[in-house]
């Protein structure tokens, strides 16, 4: 064991020595962030950018550099938009629908479900805690009412739409399990269709019979463009509306252009409120150099999407941020299959 004061002059030595060396260190470290200011300055800003999507200027370099320029809708197309649900068409192609129809193309809406196995929204309808089968399909019927009016105000007629009135939520299970054996509804009880203005009455809710009805309306209404949910959305009956058209199209597209909009993904869009000045763009992890591309919409496409938005009473409460506004933006994004 070393003696006292050889072991005080041992620490003090030591402590001046880590001394120097952090103030050499910081000395060091001051400089180097000085030297270099500017160009930390810019890596931290581009990389907020590219993480988070946030700003005009991030929107900007996406849409006008990374992003197509959607092919112009013309006079003679027809153009098909598949809804998971009542309000999908709108947050995903409110603009492009009147694009379309101020280009005189012919437009169809066709709604896979009517969202009626929300219990938020039904709740929120209902005012109260518990809600009956008979509650849900209330809701149902609201929703389908809030559409009519919805599209309207974009120009479609009640011939325009076609409601299927599959179960909400069950969409996928219907790819598997329950494609020819019948699903029942979670929030109805039903294994049908309980709405009068179904495009079947009483058909049961199965994957082989919802694929023969979207077939049906693909070869009925010949469309050249089709607008679908996207493959990749967290929401699964979106995904399984596009494996629907994917299996109705068996990969020959026959001349038909298939665009998908994104409504639900993680920090998409980064920030849930009305923001009409930015842009929308893909995520991050979604993004590639090629396939995606945008529509700008001009002020008063804005301003309207905005209106038909504001159908879907039963969709924004009070209660919860305006996930919907949040998809009024400068320009609306596809990505194409």
């Amino acid at each position: 064991m070393l003696p006292e004061y050889i072991r005080e002059v041992l620490s003090k030595f030591l402590y001046k020595l880590y001394y120097c060396f952090v103030r050499r260190l910081f000395s060091w470290s001051s400089s180097l962030v000085l030297k270099y200011k500017k160009f930390l300055v810019v890596i931290f800003l581009i990389w907020g950018f590219w993480t988070f999507g946030l700003g005009l200027l991030g929107g900007l370099f996406l849409t006008k550099g990374g992003l197509d320029i959607l092919p112009e809708i013309k006079n003679e197309d027809r153009v098909l938009i598949l809804a998971p649900h009542i309000d999908d068409e709108t947050i995903g192609a409110g603009g492009l629908i009147q694009r379309a129809l101020g280009n005189k193309a012919k437009v169809k809406v066709v709604y896979f479900t009517n969202g009626d196995d929300n219990l938020l929204s039904a709740v929120e309808e209902e005012r109260k805690t518990s809600v009956s089968s008979d509650e849900f399909i209330t809701l149902g019927e609201t929703r389908m009412q809030e559409g009519g009016a919805a599209m309207k105000i974009l120009g479609l007629g009640n011939e325009d739409l076609i409601f299927l009135g599959y179960p909400d939520r069950g969409l996928l299970p219907m790819l598997g399990k329950y494609y020819t054996a019948p699903f029942t509804s979670r929030g109805t009880k039903f294994n049908h269709s309980p709405y009068r203005d179904t495009y079947k009455l009483e058909e049961l809710y199965t994957g082989e019979n919802l694929q023969t009805d979207l077939q049906e309306i693909v070869n009925s209404f010949k469309p050249t463009i089709i607008i679908v949910s996207h493959p990749r959305d967290g929401h699964p009956d979106h995904r399984a509306v596009f494996q629907y058209l994917e299996r109705v199209l068996n990969g020959k597209h026959q001349g038909i252009r298939v665009f998908a909009y994104l409504v639900h993904f993680s920090l998409y869009p980064p920030e849930k409120k009305l923001q009409k000045n930015l842009f929308l763009f893909p995520p991050k992890r979604l993004f590639t150099k090629v396939g995606w591309f945008s529509l700008e919409l001009s002020e008063t496409e804005e301003n309207k999407k905005l209106d038909v938005i504001g159908q879907y009473k039963s969709q924004k409460s009070p209660k919860f941020y305006d996930f919907l506004d949040c998809f009024v933006k400068r320009n609306e994004i596809f990505e194409e299959f």
